[in-house]
């Protein structure tokens, strides 16, 4: 059976911006260019992604700087893309730290100084096991290969929210000092080569889940940024929405219909394209 036109457009909202509730921590220099170029073109070109939580609210999946910069710009709503956060097909990932200026970081002592991790020296033929089961907070993979996984030093197995900690502390040992190359690996056997050609150190994390981060967001909870990456079939890009409405309008109401108005128009016009294939997206 062949999907209708309306079963393949993307489910687009507009929300009240203080319904959306983050998961992971904000890059502000990022924010801060978004904020500018927001200044300037006055349109949203893509709309960040968000999934319903069981209290009603909006758990951002995808768009973090660009929902802060909405907030810090002082609109009250966000034009999101709303997806079942069930749907298998909405597939949550993780990424890894390349750290390019990291020869002047001694990241081994502060991870050793930390209260609640114990820090031993593994093998790469462990890294599958110790990542995939969560045994270890993350990997440090020092140059010429030499690994370093830290592990929690109590009995009882961390909750989350005592994992998400420990992340934090990681990462601030290092971010703001180096630049930071998020990496996905298909297979831990093929790590980036610079790590032996240069003064490169990596981090591997182990991924969450999608309850996990239901469960953190309702708490207010963030993860360090740049862990998680989701995988969004039928995407919506190049929206193009220009934002004047969002100030020029008082009400909620106004609002979504100018909105929704602007999503008719697109339909009516046939600017709504549906692509099966993977696609590369140029000067994006």
């Amino acid at each position: 059976m062949t999907a209708s036109a309306d079963e393949l457009r993307p489910n687009l909202q507009l929300v009240p911006a203080q319904r959306i509730r983050f998961h992971e921590a904000l890059e502000h220099r990022r924010t801060h260019r978004l904020v500018e170029r927001l200044k300037t073109e006055a349109r949203l070109r893509n709309p960040p992604i968000v999934a319903t939580m069981p209290d009603g609210d909006y758990l951002l999946l995808d768009g973090a700087n660009r929902v802060s910069a909405f907030l810090e710009l002082g609109y009250s709503h966000v034009p999101v893309q709303v997806v079942e956060y069930g749907d298998t097909a909405v597939q949550l990932k993780g990424w890894h730290h390349l750290l390019m200026d990291a020869e002047s970081l001694r990241l081994r002592p502060i991870y050793e100084a930390l209260a609640r991790v114990t820090m031993r020296r593994i093998e790469q033929a462990q890294l599958v096991t110790l990542l995939e089961l969560r045994q270890v907070f993350a990997v440090l993979v020092e140059h010429g290969n030499a690994f370093w996984g830290l592990f929690p030093n109590g009995q009882s197995r961390p909750t989350i929210e005592e994992r998400i900690e420990i992340l934090n502390e990681i990462v601030d040992a290092y971010e703001g000092q180096s630049k930071i190359e998020r990496i996905k690996l298909a297979d831990y056997s093929q790590l980036p080569k610079d790590i032996d050609e240069a003064k490169q150190q990596l981090v591997l994390f182990p991924v969450l889940y999608k309850e996990e981060l239901i469960a953190l967001a309702a708490q207010g909870i963030r993860i360090p940024t740049g862990l998680s990456r989701h995988l969004v079939p039928g995407r919506t890009l190049g929206l193009n929405l220009k934002l004047a409405f969002l100030t020029e309008l008082e009400t909620h109401e106004e609002k979504v219909a100018h909105f929704e108005s602007y999503l008719r128009q697109l339909a009516v016009e046939g600017r709504i394209r549906f692509y099966e294939e993977p696609v590369f997206i140029m000067n994006e």
